[in-house]
């Protein structure tokens, strides 16, 4: 079964992303006797993160780098105007998208400048609202955002309620 679904939010996060779009391929799906969740045997996925989305997530302008893998950031300093940096983009254990390696393309940055740069990239950003067993294998970057690759074994599918209590205690693990 083939499943899209758009703008799934990310409430409750502190640097909330919302997924724009998530293309998830299930096989041998089946729901309970009592319907309160369905379960894949399988699952392969792909979403789709916007620039847009990341930007505000993150607090600095963001788009695509000029290499494969990272993406490019850009904040207007005082007295020192537009600064630009890139970083590399990868998937973390727990369903997380982390920004490391970020060097200066573009104007100056002092070290006010570099500690807050590594303050917005030091914790990678939790993806919320993820079915249970789904697992971020890849990230990769695109002209309009990043592409998050997910696959699982026996991943689970419950009412929006109880998934998002499932992602509050997944985030706190």
């Amino acid at each position: 079964m083939d499943i899209t679904a758009h703008d799934i939010p990310a409430d409750g996060s502190t640097r909330p992303l919302p997924v724009t779009e998530l293309d998830l391929k299930l096989y041998d799906l089946r729901k309970s006797d009592d319907d309160s969740e369905a379960r894949a045997r399988s699952a392969e996925a792909a979403a789709h993160l916007s620039y847009t989305d990341i930007s505000s997530a993150l607090g600095v302008e963001v788009s695509q780098g000029t290499r494969p893998g990272r993406i490019s950031a850009s904040l207007q300093l005082p007295l020192l105007g537009e600064t630009t940096v890139t970083a590399t983009v990868s998937a973390v254990s727990g369903n997380r998208v982390a920004f490391t390696d970020f060097q200066v393309t573009g104007g100056a940055l002092p070290g006010a400048g570099r500690a807050l740069f590594n303050e917005i990239f030091e914790k990678p950003i939790q993806l919320q609202n993820i079915p249970d067993g789904l697992h971020l294998r890849s990230v990769t970057t695109t002209a309009d955002g990043l592409t998050a690759r997910f696959s699982g074994q026996s991943v689970t599918f419950r009412p929006d309620s109880a998934s998002r209590s499932n992602s509050a205690q997944d985030s706190s693990a």
